[in-house]
C-alpha cells in the first residue's frame, strides 16, 4: 500500500450520490425554467448538468489516490490545484468506517480520517470504496507508534510488510443486550423531532382539504383531535424506536491496546477507532425516561466530529446500561475512570438556594406566555401551563447539579437541564479554561458559578454549574490554578 492507489470503481457511487445530495436544486432549477428557455439553452443546461453531475464526481475520483506507508497516511487529490496531504499516525484523533450493505459482498468500505487541526465538520480525508485491509494496517501502525516498548529495529522489519504483526493483544469486550438495545430505544428523545417533522408537513396541506374535512365531521371534532393527536405520537414513536434500533444494531465495544472501537449499524455497518489518550472527557447521560429506568448511556467527547451521527455529535460506548453496573463496566475500557460511583455532594446547590433556578426558568418562559395570551386568545391561555413546568426544571437542575474533586488529577461535574441529567469525567489536563462568576447580589449570599470548558469537536463544551457555595467553587478554582 505504499505506493499511490485509486479507490474502487464503486466508489463513484459515493462521488455521484454526494454530487446530487448538494446539487439537486439545479435539476429543479432546469424543470421550472425549461418551458422559458430557447433550444439552444436547453441543450446548453443539459450539457451543463452533464458535466457537473457525471463528468465532475468521475474526474474528482480518478485524480483521488492514497498511500499508506508505516510513518503516516499519504493523500493526493485536486484537478486544477493538487494537494498533497501527509497525516503521521500519531496525530491522528479518529479513525472511522462506514460500511453500506452492498459494500460487504466486496469487502468494501468508506473511511475517514480526523485530525485536531479541521476547522468544519468535514473529515480531512474521506476515502469511498477502499479495502477494509487499508483500515486494517492504519491501525496497525497507528498502535504500533504508540507502543513504547517496541524497539526501532524490530518496528521497520514489522511494519512495511507486515502491519498486523504489530497488533496489541485483545483487551475488554462489550456487546448490547437484546433488551439493552430495546430499552435505548424506546426511552430515545428523537420522537420530538419526528413529531414535529409530521406537524411541519400536515401544515403544508392545503387549508380547503382541512376545512373540507371539519366540515364533515364538525359533530366529532373533539374524538378526532385526540386521535390525530395520538396518532402523530404513536407514528412519531415508532419511527424514532426503528432509527435508533438500525443505528445501534448489533453495537460492541472492544478496547485493543490504548485504543477503543465501537461498531453498529444494521443497512451501514460503522467503525470508529479512537485512541484513549486523545479522550477529552466522559459524559453520563438520562433524560427523564432513562432516570425512571435506571438506565445510563455512557458517550466520550473527542477533538473530531467522527461521531457526527450520535448523540449529541459525541462518541457513543455504552447505549444503555444500569446505573449499578456503570462505573465497574466502563473502568476496564478507560482506566482513568472510577471504579464505583462517586459521591458528588461537595459541589451541591444549597438548600435555600434553589429557588434561584426555578426563578431563571419562570423568566425564560415569562415573555412567550405575555406574547401567546396577547395575541393568541382564547388558547393562548394554555400556555400558563408552562410555569409549573418551568418551576420543577428549576427544582430538578437545583436536585442535579453537584461535583466532586476525586484526585489531584480527576473532578467529576453534574448537570441537570432540560429534565436530562449529565454527569462528566475530566482530567485536569484536559480542562481548556476555568471560570468563576457571581454577581454582586450573589457575593452577601456566598454563592458562585463554576464553568469548566473542555475541547469537543471544533468548539468547546461549557460545563456549567450554576449557585454552588463560593468558598468549594474557589478551593476547586485553586486546585486548577495551582
Amino acid at each position: 500500500m505504499t505506493n499511490p492507489r485509486h479507490s474502487h470503481v464503486l466508489g463513484l457511487i459515493t462521488h455521484l450520490a454526494k454530487q446530487l445530495q448538494e446539487y439537486w436544486f439545479l435539476f429543479v432549477l432546469l424543470v421550472w425554467q425549461w418551458g422559458n428557455l430557447p433550444p439552444l439553452w436547453r441543450g446548453v443546461a443539459i450539457a451543463a448538468l452533464v458535466v457537473w453531475f457525471l463528468v465532475w464526481p468521475v474526474t474528482k475520483w480518478a485524480t483521488l489516490t492514497y498511500a499508506v506507508t508505516p510513518d503516516a497516511v499519504i493523500i493526493h487529490s485536486g484537478i486544477f490545484v493538487r494537494h498533497h496531504l501527509h497525516i503521521p499516525y500519531p496525530r491522528l484523533q479518529t479513525v472511522q468506517r462506514q460500511q453500506w450493505f452492498y459494500l460487504r459482498p466486496f469487502h468494501l468500505e468508506t473511511l475517514q480520517l480526523e485530525t485536531a487541526s479541521h476547522e468544519d465538520s468535514q473529515p480531512e480525508v474521506r476515502l469511498p470504496a477502499v479495502p477494509t485491509s487499508v483500515a486494517d494496517a492504519i491501525n496497525a501502525y497507528r498502535r504500533q507508534t504508540a507502543e513504547p516498548t517496541a524497539t526501532p529495529h524490530a518496528t521497520s522489519a514489522a511494519a512495511p510488510n507486515n502491519p498486523a504483526a504489530a497488533a496489541s493483544p485483545a483487551g475488554p469486550s462489550y456487546r448490547i443486550t437484546r433488551r439493552a438495545l430495546t430499552q435505548f430505544s424506546l426511552t430515545s428523545t428523537g420522537v420530538i423531532p419526528l413529531v414535529v417533522v409530521l406537524l411541519g408537513i400536515y401544515g403544508k396541506l392545503p387549508k380547503s382539504w382541512e376545512n373540507q374535512a371539519i366540515d364533515q365531521v364538525a359533530h366529532y371534532a373533539l374524538p378526532l383531535l385526540l386521535g390525530g393527536v395520538i396518532i402523530v405520537l404513536v407514528i412519531g414513536w415508532l419511527g424514532a424506536y426503528l432509527w435508533v434500533l438500525l443505528r445501534y444494531y448489533h453495537f460492541t465495544l472492544t478496547r485493543t491496546g490504548d485504543q477503543l472501537e465501537t461498531v453498529k449499524g444494521f443497512f451501514q455497518r460503522n467503525t470508529v477507532t479512537a485512541p484513549i489518550a486523545r479522550i477529552q472527557a466522559v459524559r453520563f447521560k438520562q433524560n427523564i425516561l432513562r432516570q425512571w429506568l435506571h438506565l445510563q448511556t455512557v458517550q466520550v467527547l473527542l477533538a473530531s466530529k467522527a461521531a457526527t451521527d450520535d448523540d449529541d455529535h459525541d462518541l457513543v460506548l455504552l447505549p444503555a446500561i444500569t446505573q449499578a453496573q456503570l462505573y465497574a463496566t466502563l473502568h476496564p475500557f478507560i482506566p482513568w475512570v472510577p471504579a464505583t460511583a462517586p459521591d458528588l455532594t461537595d459541589l451541591a446547590v444549597p438548600r435555600q438556594a434553589r429557588w434561584l433556578l426555578s426563578r431563571n426558568a419562570f423568566l425564560v418562559v415569562a415573555l412567550p406566555i405575555i406574547l401567546l395570551c396577547w395575541l393568541w386568545q382564547p388558547w393562548g391561555w394554555l400556555s400558563l401551563l408552562l410555569l409549573p413546568l418551568a418551576y420543577f426544571q428549576g427544582q430538578f437542575a437545583a436536585r442535579n447539579t453537584g461535583g466532586r474533586r476525586l484526585s489531584a488529577d480527576l473532578i467529576v461535574l453534574q448537570t441537570g437541564h432540560l429534565w436530562t441529567r449529565e454527569t462528566f469525567v475530566v482530567r485536569r489536563r484536559q480542562i481548556q479554561s476555568l471560570e468563576v462568576n457571581f454577581s454582586v447580589w450573589m457575593r452577601p449570599k456566598h454563592l458562585a458559578h463554576l464553568t469548566v470548558n473542555v475541547r469537543h469537536g471544533n468548539s468547546k463544551q461549557a460545563i456549567e454549574l450554576r449557585y454552588l457555595p463560593a468558598e468549594q467553587v474557589q478551593a476547586l478554582y485553586a486546585w486548577y490554578t495551582h
